[in-house]
């Protein structure tokens, strides 16, 4: 059983998903003015879902499993600099993540800026109990708490006031334009990390994996377009020697591990060499609110 934190991390930027109302905490329950209370779940996370929120598209138990192991490998740190350097702003607010998966990446951003708090959502509440356990990298003794783990539905309203986000972080994850536009202070930054075409290349074809849609960026374009401006593109691009138990929890992770049987995906990769060289190739660009 995970312990609440005495008072939930960027409480303030919390907003009721039934009225939109501010939330105080007394114990472990979370409660608006109009009456609505949300009862923390023994894991941490707080359970904020609006109203025709689907959550059965989240994550699942192994899928979040393979992704914590993967992650801490460090084999996308550099994926992880790159989207906390890009998140620095002088706006004032928390940082926020919808689809935070195990959180990773939001602790990589308040790694880089002590003075913020933030809030993670996704539907999965496999993923959800990492995330409320998370620690910020580097923080001092006692303060490495500073992230809330909500379970939310990304494409519903979230449950976040107007304005309250400095940066909001869109990692390898569907984008609500409207949402994040309506959450995200005025001067605040909109960080998005894609794949580029050659993303894991050496293994897409050979494992059979989904492969990246050659007009993603430009589909992203048009659909932040209405919103938001590009204000930069940094290119992430390296070399990186994967194990086989690497390979399978990187497959593992994603969304092919749907589709993929697991026998047969196991015997492919013992059949690689040892350690197989594959590219890293994404595009991180920070965006900024269209006045």
């Amino acid at each position: 059983m995970t312990d609440s934190p005495a008072t939930l991390p960027a409480l303030d930027a919390l907003a009721c998903p039934n009225c939109a109302g501010p939330l105080t905490q007394a114990d472990r329950r979370l409660s608006c003015p109009d009456g609505h209370s949300f009862d923390l779940a023994k894991q941490g996370y707080a359970p904020l879902l609006a109203p025709g929120s689907n959550t059965t598209t989240g994550d699942t138990a192994d899928q979040i499993a393979a992704r914590e192991d993967f992650l801490d490998s460090g084999v996308y740190d550099r994926l992880m600099a790159a989207v906390a350097n890009a998140s620095l702003t002088d706006a004032p607010g928390a940082v926020i993540e919808p689809g935070c998966g195990t959180g990773h990446y939001l602790a990589a951003a308040l790694a880089v800026d002590a003075s913020r708090a933030g809030i993670g959502l996704d539907t999965s509440k496999y993923a959800l109990r990492r995330c409320a356990k998370r620690t910020v990298p580097g923080s001092e003794p006692g303060t490495g708490r500073r992230l809330a783990a909500v379970l939310a539905d990304a494409w519903q309203r979230l449950p976040i006031r107007d304005g309250a986000a400095a940066a909001v972080l869109n990692v390898f994850a569907p984008r609500n334009a409207d949402e994040i536009a309506r959450v995200l202070h005025p001067q605040g930054a909109l960080v998005v990390l894609t794949p580029r075409q050659d993303h894991l290349r050496e293994l897409i074809g050979t494992l059979d994996m989904l492969s990246v849609d050659p007009e993603k960026e430009q589909r992203t374009a048009d659909q932040l377009g209405t919103r938001f401006e590009a204000e930069r593109t940094d290119e992430v691009v390296y070399s990186v020697g994967l194990g086989h138990s690497e390979v399978l929890r990187l497959v593992g992770m994603g969304p092919s591990a749907r589709h993929l049987d697991a026998a047969a995906l196991a015997a492919t990769v013992a059949a690689l060499p040892e350690r197989i060289e594959v590219q890293v190739a994404a595009n991180v660009t920070r965006w900024r609110k269209k006045h």
